[in-house]
């Protein structure tokens, strides 16, 4: 594809220096070495299996998040090391990176109450220049189900984050208890952390688990001794990282590749645009090892890296085959000796161990050390110019675990017995097509730069370019509409795109050839980066269909450079969702946007709403918080604290001090409180663009802020 470039580095790769920030202002700083993978023990520790939670018959729990040590496998000069992490666990039990595993049955409904219960600083270094959640202290989480089909109120929308106590809440925060209907087929589902800007680092800390729904089906297939089950059936969530040499985890916070001619960066910690770590970990333990007994085993794989591609493959070219993605069983298993597995994606896999007792068989990564950009025509990594990529460090990120072939065959349990001919869904049936009723939408993936010239990757419109994630929802499906999402790559790199709410089928993918030219970027603080707008040229007459092992129901689908790939989804829940990247470090810079099913709600008049408040920890200190987003249109939210009972006013006015609008008035209770402005005058008349201010008086109390509205 023939794209303009904006300056950008396509060959980057990610330099780590060996200085890290370790508190959530990042006022301090700690020297600190890098421990050396290539010479740190492999295969050497079991697998560890994470702890199993019934909820087929405990259907309600309260789930914390809280801070542990935990040995993940360490070791220097043969001295074990714990490390610092934050894990899941049930309130009154230990928590563990990554969490329990939730067994769940299809329409038995769950109910999770998820309680942070976090220190009050970050355990890895914060970035406060990016769009983030934006307490006035606390760190801010909230758990989303990867996969589920949930209410919007229970989804973990970036913007639901909440902090220890729910002492603070996001703008879209609804209730403190979720619940999941399960009112979907058996699937391998995860649930991780989701607050708005700081999703990578809470899920690099550890929070993260699985999530395995269950329905009769599947069921059925286990009894006739089909599909593997326990102890034959493993879930395995790969991921990588770095530490330092007293056995805390690294995360880099310094970016090589910023553009000259912009905006200087503050001082502290920045975000990178991408994270590749050189130690893999598997279900927190460093290279594992998994004793076996020589027959069928089914592993429930997840890729729970920030950037990471993997390809898969066993060692000596041993056939796996794959019986299930994202969101249920494929019609039959299909028989694999590589996979291509991006961030977020599940597959669902049965190794045949069967003749092989005594051997060692390794779980082997040829995908690349950097940003994937998809594969050359004699299979090769392509490095995105017409040239090929290395592979993964043989000696590192090149291996992922061991199987070893040592126990004894159990008589009591028989093996499953599949093949490429065993019929796994329902009644033998196949995948049944949607078929499309709604609107088809053109969209597209862009590469931009922020305002102090780091890249950043964004989600847009073929009409309107790239988009932030303030500005207005251009996806707006009707309840039950099946609708086509065509989505253009306009970068050099492959992305895996998420959608919540939905399990889609891909449809097919097509070259394209466009252009992009720039465009004014709005930004989060009122400042512009560059952005760009697609134009296509042409689109390929060949269309590729997915490959067998995508042909089942995704959540999560690779977008190559270069292509459209076309999906078809039905939007069966009313309410706020989002999509967005799964690389997380592209998810928390922007390549993020909200889409709405059902009618778009409207505003009171003059949009003097009380939206959320708390008073389960009382201020200490008058607040007036910047507003969010800004800039901001169609409307912005403006937080404020009160640490006792006052007489309140809250204020727009234009730049020339002229009243625009009273958003409160009255006496107002202790607490945190939140309003919306939607951006119109005392007549109900939207005003101009422009710069506005925001006043807030409270008792003796006074301050003032300045807002942005763009049109």
């Amino acid at each position: 594809m023939n794209v303009s470039r904006f300056k950008l580095n396509t060959g980057r790769l990610i330099i780590v220096a060996l200085i890290a920030f370790f508190t959530y202002s990042g006022s301090q700083l700690f020297a600190q070495d890098l421990l050396d993978p290539v010479t740190h023990p492999k295969f050497v520790n079991a697998l560890p299996i994470p702890t199993r939670l019934n909820a087929y018959t405990k259907r309600h729990y309260k789930m914390v998040m809280e801070q542990t040590t935990q040995w993940l496998g360490v070791e220097v000069d043969g001295v074990k090391l714990n490390t610092t992490v934050w894990g899941y666990g049930v309130k009154g039990g230990a928590v563990s990176y990554p969490g329990p595993t939730f067994d769940a049955v299809e329409n038995v409904p769950v109910f999770i109450k998820w309680e942070n219960r976090l220190p009050y600083t970050h355990l890895l270094p914060v970035d406060p220049t990016l769009h983030m959640a934006r307490p006035v202290d606390g760190i801010p989480t909230v758990a989303h189900l990867h996969g589920g089909h949930t209410e919007s109120a229970s989804d973990g929308l970036p913007e639901q984050w909440f902090t220890q106590g729910f002492a603070e809440t996001g703008a879209t925060f609804v209730k403190e208890t979720y619940t999941y209907h399960n009112d979907q087929e058996a699937a391998t589902l995860w649930y991780h952390d989701h607050a708005l800007g700081i999703t990578r680092l809470n899920v690099y800390a550890g929070l993260a688990g699985f999530y395995l729904l269950r329905d009769l089906n599947e069921v059925k297939r286990i009894k006739e001794g089909k599909l593997p089950f326990r102890p034959y059936e493993v879930e395995i969530v790969i991921q990588d990282k770095m530490f330092t040499s007293d056995g805390e985890m690294f995360f880099p916070s310094t970016d090589p590749e910023i553009e000259d001619d912009f905006d200087p960066l503050p001082e502290g910690p920045t975000a990178i645009a991408e994270f590749f770590g050189d130690f893999i970990i598997v279900n927190g333990m460093l290279w594992p090892k998994l004793e076996v007994e020589p027959r069928k085993y089914r592993f429930r794989f997840l890729n729970g890296s920030d950037s990471r591609f993997y390809v898969l493959k066993l060692s000596g070219d041993k056939q796996f085959f794959v019986v299930g993605t994202d969101d249920g069983l494929l019609p039959q298993p299909v028989a694999k000796t590589e996979l291509l597995f991006a961030p977020g994606e599940r597959y669902d896999v049965v190794v045949d161990f069967s003749g092989m007792k005594g051997q060692e068989v390794t779980l082997l990564n040829f995908g690349p050390d950097e940003p994937f950009k998809g594969f050359n025509n004699d299979g090769s990594l392509s490095d995105g110019e017409g040239g090929a990529t290395p592979a993964a460090d043989p000696a590192t990120t090149g291996q992922i675990m061991k199987f070893v072939v040592n126990k004894k065959f159990d008589h009591k349990r028989p093996d499953a017995d599949l093949d490429v001919n065993t019929r796994l869904r329902k009644h033998g049936r196949g995948i049944e097509p949607l078929v499309q009723t709604g609107a088809t939408r053109q969209l597209a993936l862009f590469e931009g730069l922020d305002e102090y010239g780091r890249l950043q990757p964004l989600l847009g419109t073929l009409d309107e370019g790239s988009q932030a994630w303030f500005e207005p929802i251009t996806e707006n499906p009707m309840k039950n509409d099946v609708e086509v999402w065509e989505i253009y790559n306009s970068t050099m790199d492959a992305h895996p795109i998420h959608l919540h709410l939905v399990a889609f089928q891909v449809l097919d993918r097509r070259d394209f050839e466009g252009t992009v030219a720039e465009k004014d970027q709005p930004q989060h603080n009122g400042t512009f980066g560059v952005g760009g707008k697609l134009t296509v040229n042409s689109v390929s007459s060949i269309a590729t269909p997915p490959a067998d092992h995508e042909s089942g129901w995704k959540d999560t689908v690779v977008m190559m450079p270069g292509q459209v790939t076309r999906v078809i989804a039905k939007f069966d829940r009313e309410g706020r969702y989002v999509w967005h990247c799964h690389i997380l470090s592209h998810e928390d810079h922007e390549m993020m946007r909200p889409f709405h099913v059902g009618p778009m709600p409207e505003m009171e008049p003059h949009s003097a709403k009380e939206i959320a408040s708390s008073g389960l920890a009382l201020p200490e200190t008058f607040e007036l918080d910047q507003n969010y987003p800004n800039p901001f249109n169609p409307s912005t939210t403006i937080s404020y604290s009160l640490p006792e009972a006052s007489n309140v006013s809250l204020s727009i006015y234009n730049i020339n001090g002229t009243l625009v609008q009273n958003l409160v008035e009255g006496t107002i209770e202790a607490g945190q409180h939140k309003v919306v402005w939607d951006g119109k005058n005392f007549d109900g008349t939207q005003v101009a663009s422009g710069v506005y201010l925001y006043r807030l008086k409270a008792n003796d109390f006074v301050s003032e802020k300045k807002l942005t509205l763009i049109k």
